[in-house]
């Protein structure tokens, strides 16, 4: 089974915003993305922290309370094994919808960036909504409203991805919709499909609520439609543990490998950065020693040269002193006259 995901988170601060925006515009080391298939990333609304930033800011109102949501980041993904068995055009379509969605939704202008990543185990799209409602409020629980309208919400991006082989993401399952904590307890715990009995097969008889079931009146059995429906639903249960558990196993191997991969990339670059510290002290030696060599050797011409130039401002000093001499006797003669 592979899952629609979504996911929200409220952003209440500038700082906030510009955090997230920065790792997904690769503006910041991202460990966990591979640097190789980072230009192969799409940006859709803005390219870039700064102009996502001025698109946030036209939007928000002057007057606003200091702990508005100022942005809604969402999460929009699948399930891992998804990813490796569709081509091309199922991803782009995947990708299209997703933000088709989102401003179909909450309207064109308030989506104000959007990126498409490739480079990160899971290819995903992470995308900004500002909360701003029609009369010029800011109010995040208009867009998500409470858990009722998320899960809403989650079930009806599920309905949007279902003709590309996507069921509704945990929250449960689409037909069970059971919870994270029991999906992983399945995981945990080893499952077999379940031998069908001849007790099991048998139709069960129920007895009638209140009196008349303590009176043994009005007492219903199974139809064997009825009995299909309760064996299959307790084989679905028993398979999509052994599903869960050979997927979440796979994703665990691919995410090993990908830490693999990035320490190894770390311990590459740290390398690097070494060599070029041991390059640029070695060049900074050398020429700190031809330096002191060009003082040491040439401290005699040094010192001449000195001299000469203080001559030069003396003999400058008294030329410029018997021209004003000069000029005083030429003065006095003609005060005489």
């Amino acid at each position: 089974m592979a899952y629609a995901i979504l996911r929200t988170k409220k952003l209440t601060t500038l700082g906030n915003v510009a955090a997230s925006l920065q790792h997904n515009f690769r503006e910041r080391p991202t460990l966990n993305a591979d640097p190789e298939r980072t230009p192969l990333n799409e940006h859709h609304g803005a390219t870039s922290t700064d102009q996502a930033m001025g698109r946030l800011r036209s939007l928000l109102p002057e007057r606003r309370r200091k702990d508005a949501v100022l942005a809604i980041e969402y999460f929009c993904g699948a399930s891992p094994e998804w990813w490796a068995k569709v081509d091309r055009a199922a991803q782009r379509a995947f990708f299209d919808r997703s933000l088709a969605w989102l401003r179909e939704r909450h309207g064109a202008d308030r989506v104000i960036a959007a990126t498409v990543q490739y480079d990160e185990t899971s290819p995903h799209l992470a995308a900004y909504v500002v909360p701003l409602t029609a009369d010029g409020r800011l109010s995040a629980k208009d867009f998500l409203g409470g858990r009722d309208k998320l899960r809403a919400m989650q079930t009806e991006y599920a309905a949007r991805m279902a003709d590309l082989g996507l069921e509704r993401g945990i929250e449960g399952s689409c037909a069970t919709h059971q919870r994270v904590k029991h999906h992983y307890a399945q995981i945990a715990h080893p499952a077999k499909v379940p031998a069908i009995t001849e007790a099991q097969l048998t139709p069960r008889t129920f007895d009638a609520p209140g009196l008349r079931g303590k009176l043994g009146i009005g007492s219903r059995t199974e139809t064997p439609a009825e009995v299909a429906q309760r064996l299959t639903k307790v084989v679905h249960q028993a398979l999509h543990s052994i599903d869960a558990r050979g997927a979440t196993a796979a994703q665990d191997r691919r995410r090993a490998t990908e830490l693999a991969r990035t320490a190894q990339r770390i311990r590459q670059q740290a390398e690097a950065a070494v060599k070029e510290l041991v390059r640029q002290v070695e060049i900074h030696r050398t020429r700190t020693n031809q330096l002191l060599k060009i003082v040491l050797e040439g401290g005699e011409p040094l010192r001449n040269l000195q001299q000469k130039l203080e001559q030069d401002r003396l003999r400058q000093f008294e030329e410029h002193q018997r021209a004003q001499a000069k000029e005083k006797g030429r003065d006095r003669d003609d005060w005489s006259r």
